[in-house]
């Protein structure tokens, strides 16, 4: 049976439905906004970008939310078995897996906010601007948003490529605990 709680050995089933949840929509919103850019000036193109917002606004939750259960319910130490400077790496890893997704969320607000392109959240709430309307640095916090998400692919290509090295290199138990858990049979 999954447990509900981190455990030495393994994230508990409230983190890892987290981590699934915000990799799966991140998965998504990717090349959801890259679509939704690169359509002509239309009312399918502000139906897409609307979409996008609504999106990175679950993301954010999401991960605002995955921050405040990590404080509650502390993750798995990571095997003394890995090199120091590996795990100074994994944390590293995993904080700016935090903060760059939130940080390119706030960019786009920002920048919708700037530019006074509406946000709401799948049309049932409207979020209110972040700051005032100001055309001047709207296209700077529009090339914010977009670096922030070219780090963050690269930062997932890398996560990806570690979790792979852990499973097919290592062959430890390093990917396994985020998985969840498979009952054994007799």
């Amino acid at each position: 049976m999954a447990r509900l709680l981190n455990s030495d050995g393994a994230y508990g089933i409230i983190a890892q439905a987290l981590h699934w949840c915000v990799a799966a929509l991140i998965f998504i919103q990717i090349p959801l906004g890259w679509y939704a850019a690169h359509l002509p000036v239309s009312m399918a193109r502000l139906q897409w970008l609307s979409y996008h917002k609504s999106l990175g606004l679950t993301i954010l939750a999401l991960v605002l939310l995955r921050l405040v259960w990590r404080r509650i319910d502390a993750p798995p130490p990571l095997p003394s078995t890995m090199a120091h400077r590996e795990r100074r790496a994994a944390h590293a890893m995993h904080w700016l897996l935090y903060f760059i997704p939130v940080s390119a969320m706030l960019a786009g607000w920002l920048y919708a906010s700037a530019a006074r392109l509406s946000v709401n959240w799948f049309g049932l709430i409207l979020i209110p601007d972040l700051i005032a309307k100001n055309t001047d640095i709207a296209p700077l916090f529009k090339e914010f948003h977009h670096g922030l998400v070219g780090l963050l692919a690269l930062l997932l290509i890398g996560h990806i490529g570690a979790t792979a090295r852990h499973v097919f290199i290592l062959r430890d138990n390093v990917a396994k605990r985020m998985l969840p858990a498979r009952r054994r049979r007799k």
